[in-house]
Order: structure tokens, then C-alpha cells, then sequence
């Protein structure tokens, strides 16, 4: 690379720099509780673009976000400003990139940033070098920015006419992640893995069905208490555990097509070991269980396409898969002597498994817009026999020359009925100046709500209602 970059002779141009941000302020409050608040956030977005030279140029992004939820628990918490108004900076992009080294087409970006490959709608079963943030449910789908080498070639290449190739915008991508990060989760998912009813509808396995018959056993005869305390264990940072990842795509007959490849780690933990300790007082018992979660090492082979008919108006199509493989992946339970389950068992058998999401898009009319995707396998599921099927489904309704906005959008579970409803109005009555309000609702909210199911439990997260204001400029 450096040979390169010695070779590509020196251009000269005058620096450009660009800019834009925004303010948003953001009230939230949970159905349930009587209303009680759950976020209140304020935001300053910036990004800024520099074109330093011909082959030079370097984007950055910061994000500082004050939340209004102090703790200062302690005397000397009340002397700490960070305590009492505390803050957090995040940054989606933060990278140099050199273009057109050696030959037109050819750039290299480092430093922060996010890659996201497939052609669907927010659900992409073929993109895993960014791990996802699920922590608001408002922002599903997005990323979280990782420092990456990222090396692309897009050469001036097509077959056919000219005018109307029948092969073009063909492109190399190949993508370096040296340290592995994980996914960002609500403070509702740890109740998966700590909350005793949760855990009991979560036992989908021999061994953990028998650790928990045998939890409620003891748990019955009033002298024994449990308490599980989850840890997690991050791939060592080393060469062997550097992530890597390859997408050829172009566009063939009116149809874009990408086949991409990765090798890494879910973002997503899984329970893998359980250790207790026992401690006994005044004839009681008492359990302490320290739950590690791991990620496993994965391998994805992906496809996808996407294409518009003209002839019906310019429908939308896309299809992205997303084939994983992994190795035997077991679990481990040791509760000692006294509670008697010391057992490893094979939760998944070395093998695979496929993602899918499916969908389209329209406009009627320059009014209306409609978008209905298929899914196979939500974000957090993984393997054979834990994906679902799901159909989610909205539409845009711009009134009044596009000031208003009505937009419902839902998430439904096509195997067991639970659901999402995202219904939400957005107005931008000045320029530069939008007011957005609705509510994201579980179907734990509604009667005949069944916690079994997966957006009916409270590990799902709580229905809440929703009020912003952003100015950008």
C-alpha cells in the first residue's frame, strides 16, 4: 500500500469544506406508570467535510447528547457536574479517505466509520461489520460507527450500449475491522437473562429446562433464593479475531445485485456458561449464578438485489439473504453439589442457517408511499430453530404540500400474533424546522397480551409516546 501511495503523483486543488447540524430535543414517556418520564434528551448533531486536495479528504462527525436522568447517589456524586448533568459524546463517522490512488476507482478510507451493505429497508441480513444499537427503538436499524479499513474499486466498466448498457457500475469492496464490537441493548433485554419468569420462557433447551424445574423445586420449599448476574466476554483483540469482509456488486438488465461475504462475531450475546455459588445462613440458602455471554464466531454469505418496473409505475423490489455458518456452539452449567446440575450440552450443532427480508415499495400517488418487507429471523435470533416470520408493513401521508406528515408503520409476528405499532405525526411548518409526535406501542400493552410471545415481554421493552423538535441547518 505505501509503494502505492509513494507512486501516485502529487495534486493540488483548493480545500472545500462543508458543513451541516442539527438540535433536537426529545420527550418521551412509558404507557405504563402513569405516564412516568422515560427519556429526555437534548442533541447537537455536526458533520463536517473536508475535500483537502484532488485524492485527499476527510469527513467527521460529533454528537452530544445531554440526558436528563442525574445520579447523585452519594454526597460526593453531588460535587461532580458529570453526575449531576450528565452527558455523552457519540460519532457516527470520524475518517480519512484518499481517491483515485494508482488508477481512477481505486480509494482507501480509515478511521471511523459505518458500512452497511444489502439493499432492503432498514432489516439487512447480509451486513454485519457495524454492530446494530437497538437501544431506542425510534432509530431501529441503526449502527454503531467502528474504525475500519475499507478498500473500494469502481472502474468505469459496462457492456452494451452506451447509452443503455445491460452491464454496468460494477464495484469491488473489501473491509478490515480489527477489534470486534457489540450490539447496544435496551436496559429491558437484561431481564432475559435475570428475571426468573423470563428465564423460565426462555428455557428452550433439555438442560436449561432442567436448571430451571430445579430452581422452582428448591425455590418451593422456601429455603432457597436465586439471583443471576450476567458478564460478558468480548473476542480477545487479536490477529486471529480481526473481522474481515468482501462485496462485489453491479448492475445487470435493471436489476442492482451485491454478493458479499463476512467473517466474524454476532453482535448479539448468548448465554454460554453458568456458575453458581452457594452461601448458607440461619438455614436458608442463597444462589449467586454468574451468567457469561459470549459471541459467537460466524461466517455470512449474502446476496441481494433490488430493482424498480417502470411499467407499473416504478415499483420498488429488493430480496437480501443473508446464509449464516457456525461452528458447535455449547452450554455450560455448574451449580456445584448442593443444587446438582453439572451438565454441557450442544446448543446448536455445527451448521447454518438463513435470514431473509423481502419487500417493495410505492407511490399511487406523489402523496402517498407505501412499504411492506418480509422477514425470516429478527435481529436478535440465531439459529435454525429460533427464527420467526414477520411482516412489517406502513405507509407515508403528506398532506398540505408536504408540511404534514402521518406515518404508521407495524411490526407483526406471522408465527404467534405479537406485534409493534409505530404511528406518528410529523410537521415542518418553517424551513429547517420539523415537530414530530406519536407513540411506539408493544402489543404487551393491549388485553390478551401473552409475555410468551416476543414483543408481549417485558424484555421487549415498554410502550412509550413520543414528542421532538429539531431545527437543522
Amino acid at each position: 500500500m505505501l509503494g502505492i501511495l509513494l507512486w501516485v503523483p502529487p495534486a493540488l486543488a483548493e480545500p472545500k469544506l462543508n458543513w451541516r447540524g442539527s438540535v433536537e430535543a426529545d420527550v418521551r414517556t412509558i404507557t405504563q406508570d402513569d405516564f412516568a418520564f422515560e427519556r429526555l434528551e437534548t442533541t447537537a448533531d455536526a458533520i463536517l467535510k473536508a475535500r483537502i486536495s484532488n485524492h485527499v479528504s476527510a469527513v467527521g462527525n460529533l454528537r452530544l447528547i445531554f440526558r436528563e436522568f442525574s445520579t447523585p447517589n452519594t454526597f460526593g456524586a453531588l460535587t461532580d457536574r458529570t453526575r449531576i448533568d450528565p452527558y455523552r459524546l457519540e460519532s457516527d463517522a470520524m475518517f480519512v479517505e484518499f481517491t483515485d490512488v494508482a488508477t481512477d476507482g481505486f480509494d482507501i478510507r480509515l478511521g471511523r466509520q459505518q458500512i452497511i451493505w444489502g439493499s432492503a429497508d432498514r432489516f439487512h441480513p447480509t451486513s454485519n461489520l457495524n454492530a446494530l444499537d437497538v437501544e431506542d427503538p425510534l432509530l431501529f436499524g441503526k449502527v454503531i460507527a467502528n474504525e475500519m479499513l475499507s478498500l473500494r474499486y469502481r472502474p468505469e466498466l459496462y457492456f452494451g450500449d452506451e447509452d443503455e448498457p445491460w452491464f454496468e457500475e460494477f464495484g469491488l469492496e473489501m473491509v478490515v475491522v480489527p477489534f470486534f464490537k457489540p450490539a447496544q441493548l435496551p436496559q429491558s433485554a437484561g431481564l432475559g437473562f435475570t428475571d426468573e419468569g423470563e428465564q423460565e420462557r426462555r428455557a428452550n433447551t433439555p438442560l436449561l429446562e432442567k436448571l430451571i424445574n430445579q430452581q422452582q423445586a428448591l425455590s418451593a420449599t422456601g429455603n432457597w433464593t436465586f439471583e443471576t448476574n450476567p458478564m460478558v466476554e468480548l473476542p480477545e483483540r487479536n490477529i486471529s479475531n480481526v473481522m474481515v469482509g468482501a462485496r462485489m456488486s453491479f448492475t445487470m438488465l435493471g436489476m442492482d445485485l451485491g454478493f458479499s461475504y463476512f467473517n466474524g462475531f454476532d453482535d448479539f450475546p448468548r448465554g454460554e456458561k453458568v456458575e453458581s455459588t452457594v452461601t448458607s445462613a440461619d438455614g436458608k440458602n442463597h444462589a449467586d449464578s454468574a451468567l457469561t455471554l459470549t459471541y459467537p464466531r460466524v461466517q455470512v454469505a449474502g446476496f441481494d438485489m433490488a430493482t424498480s418496473l417502470d411499467w407499473l409505475g416504478g415499483l420498488g423490489l429488493w430480496a437480501e439473504v443473508g446464509w449464516t455458518f457456525h461452528d458447535d456452539l455449547y452450554r455450560i452449567v455448574y451449580t456445584g453439589p448442593q443444587i446438582l446440575i453439572n451438565e454441557i450440552e450442544k446448543e446448536h450443532e455445527k451448521g447454518s442457517f438463513v435470514k431473509a427480508t423481502v419487500g417493495m415499495d410505492y407511490s399511487p400517488a406523489s402523496w402517498l408511499y407505501i412499504n411492506v418487507q418480509y422477514l425470516r429471523g429478527f435481529l436478535d435470533e440465531f439459529g435454525t430453530d429460533n427464527l420467526q416470520n414477520y411482516l412489517v408493513a406502513g405507509m407515508d401521508i403528506k398532506l398540505a404540500r408536504d408540511v404534514v406528515l402521518i406515518r404508521l408503520f407495524n411490526i407483526f409476528n406471522l408465527d404467534e400474533g405479537s406485534f409493534v405499532l409505530f404511528p406518528a405525526l410529523i410537521l415542518k411548518p418553517w424551513d429547517g424546522g420539523e415537530i414530530s409526535m406519536g407513540s411506539f406501542l408493544f402489543s404487551s400493552s393491549f388485553p390478551g397480551s401473552d409475555p410468551k410471545r416476543k414483543f408481549d415481554s417485558p424484555a421487549a421493552g415498554a410502550s412509550n409516546v413520543f414528542l421532538k423538535a429539531r431545527a437543522s441547518f
